[in-house]
């Protein structure tokens, strides 16, 4: 009755356990479903993208849990944010595709933990996968993603867990800067699986296994463990065992694939199946790889665990027990669990400052909701809109948001200060584009194109000659203002039209010119002046008049400047240093166009010439021209 009693407060204690620290998700799930662990929740509260889906009807399970899934068509990177405590977890993912698409076409894809690669994912039509890690949280959320990695296959998960391991001693020789993935656990000499509580104190899943050559054993009925290792392996687990025919044999178990070159933790539970084995002697060696590495002694009502960390060079793992000379009794097992260890953890995130300004970006837009986790880890796999360098820590270098369908002010983000790349081009933005964008020390090119900006681009931006940018498509901006990318195509155009038609004024004139010298010229020698008339065909004669006459046409051609009207020293300068050549300063540009074209005269054009050869006369008569 005692024995009963005692069951009863376990359980008890076990479900307000689970109630507490036990996070179980149902994904894709529209309701929660209490079992007798706990409540499975839905996804709502820990992941913003993904769509509900179920599995076909050919592939329906006996447990509800695996009817359903969460799929991810739309983003390259998806993440649930579990709540969590600076302290090791247990996290278990389940994924049955069940052809929920009816496709045919089960999908390939990655699995991450705060910006670390745990596990490729494989999947399958029919099979039910399921991958449990052991990894210690840093902060206050633990950041489980799906990860595309190839082309129109798009990951999806059927559920997620995750548990504290509360007992500090468990796992202790376990390395917490690394993450530890379950590869084996088998529960030798048994028929059915273990699914974690209430059987299992730590929510763990044990295969049943048995091995040809081996005899399945169980345990006398009403043994009870009253000493257990830290571990807490099921009492389920540890009453079935297998054990060798004989007492001289050996027992062989061997393990792969196995990580190469990669660390191997083992632990193996033991214990005596019968009260007989008082009055025998059952022990043997632990090998592994041939190496000695423990003796195990088994004991009635006594689990016996022995542990290794092993590092193997090839893809193989073998565990051997040979019995030793006293033994009377062979080799048994009970249980056993492999992990693998993890490749060293990221120790720097993304700089805080960027993920500060990413999260400016999600908080203002709508669109960006779903984008949570580790933005630029692992390297490989950053979000799909932003770039990013280097490792400690990563930085955002650019941002690729064009088509998201933004719409609204473009928030502050002036603290991601790595950022060489910004292309908000084809999106709703309005209002004045910020200042903050010129004053970036490290950007190089910003698109801007087609959106509803308005006012005037800053300074910062226009003047910035490090900065490449692009504003086309913003009809609301002062069009002084144009897109840099044409600006020197427009400005190239005016100054070269501009030229011509000075070319064309100054041409014109001269003829003008011309012709009323050669008109003055016949006054001078014709019957008014009471000289002899000039035979027809004869050349005219040159005397006193007309050397005055051609005295008045110098001063035609070349006349002074009226003092009423000088010339803007600026303008003189800048048309003394490029009359001579095609280049127009391209910031003069605009200048030259709106005020020369337009308000010149022929009287100021005739004194730009007359001041321009009066300055080529001083040249010549310098002293370093008559040298």
């Amino acid at each position: 009755m005692e024995k009963w009693v005692l069951l009863y407060f376990a359980l008890f204690n076990l479900k307000a356990f689970a109630q507490d620290t036990w996070l179980g998700i149902d994904c894709g799930s529209a309701t929660s479903t209490t079992t007798i662990g706990g409540v499975w929740q839905t996804d709502g509260a820990f992941i913003k993208t993904g769509t509900n889906q179920f599995v076909s009807s050919d592939n329906f399970q006996t447990l509800a849990l695996l009817n359903t899934l969460r799929a991810f068509p739309m983003q390259n990177k998806n993440c649930y944010a579990l709540p969590a405590r600076a302290t090791r977890y247990f996290i278990r993912a389940i994924f049955l595709y069940g052809n929920y698409d009816n496709l045919l076409k089960p999908p390939t894809f990655d699995l991450e933990i705060d910006g670390n690669k745990w596990m490729t994912v494989v999947s399958s039509s029919t099979e039910i996968l399921h991958y449990e890690i052991i990894y210690t949280s840093t902060g206050d959320t633990i950041s489980v993603c799906l990860a595309r990695t190839q082309a129109n296959q798009f990951p999806f998960i059927s559920s997620l867990e995750a548990w504290p391991i509360f007992d500090s001693n468990a796992y202790i020789h376990m390395n917490r800067d690394l993450a530890w993935l379950n590869t084996y656990r088998y529960n030798y000499g048994a028929n059915d699986w273990i699914l974690g509580y209430p059987l299992d104190t730590y929510n763990r899943l044990w295969e049943p296994m048995a091995q040809s050559g081996l005899l399945n054993t169980s345990a006398d009925n009403g043994t009870i463990l009253t000493t257990k290792p830290y571990e807490y392996p099921p009492d389920s687990a540890v009453l079935d065992a297998m054990e060798a025919q004989n007492a001289t044999d050996s027992i062989s178990l061997s393990f792969g694939p196995i990580k190469l070159n990669s660390l191997i933790y083992i632990e193996a539970y033991f214990t005596a199946m019968s009260l007989d084995e008082v009055t025998e002697t059952r022990e043997f060696g632990f090998y592994v790889g041939n190496k000695q590495l423990a003796t195990v002694f088994t004991e009635y009502g006594k689990c016996t665990a022995i542990w290794a960390l092993v590092q193997r060079s090839s893809s193989s793992l073998t565990i051997e027990l040979r019995p030793t000379k006293i033994s009377t009794l062979p080799p048994i097992i009970s249980a056993i669990e492999v992990y693998t260890a993890s490749d060293p953890l990221v120790t720097t995130r993304t700089s805080q400052n960027d993920l500060d300004g990413l999260e400016v970006f999600i908080s203002t837009f709508q669109q960006l909701k779903g984008w949570s986790g580790e933005p630029c880890l692992p390297t490989n796999m950053a979000w799909q809109w932003l770039g990013c360098t280097g490792s400690d820590p990563p930085r955002v270098t650019s941002i690729n948001l064009s088509g998201y369908n933004l719409s609204g002010f473009l928030p502050d983000f002036s603290q991601m200060q790595a950022l060489e790349n910004i292309d908000l081009s084809n999106n709703s933005l309005g209002g004045q584009i910020p200042e903050f964008l010129g004053n970036l020390p490290y950007l190089k090119t910003l698109n801007l194109q087609y959106n509803d900006f308005s006012g005037r681009i800053p300074s910062s931006i226009s003047n910035n000659k490090r900065i490449t940018y692009n504003i086309e498509g913003n009809t609301n901006l002062d069009a002084s203002h144009k897109n840099k990318s044409t600006t020197a195509l427009i400005i190239g155009l005016s100054v070269g039209l501009s030229l011509v038609i000075i070319l064309i004024l100054v041409a014109l004139t001269y003829w003008l010119i011309q012709k009323r010298a050669h008109q003055g010229q016949n006054q001078a020698t014709g019957p008014e002046s009471g000289a002899p008339p000039v035979a027809q065909g004869s050349p005219p004669k040159m005397n006193s008049a007309s050397v005055s006459i051609g005295a008045s046409t110098e001063q035609l051609l070349r006349p002074q400047p009226p003092p009423s009207a000088p010339m803007e020293p600026s303008m003189e300068e800048d048309f003394e240093q490029n009359s001579d050549e095609d280049y127009v300063p391209v910031s003069d540009a605009n200048q030259i166009h709106q005020s020369m074209v337009p308000e010149m005269d022929l009287e100021e054009l005739e004194d730009i010439i007359k001041q321009h050869e009066n300055n080529a006369h001083d040249d010549l008569s310098s002293p370093k021209s008559r040298s």
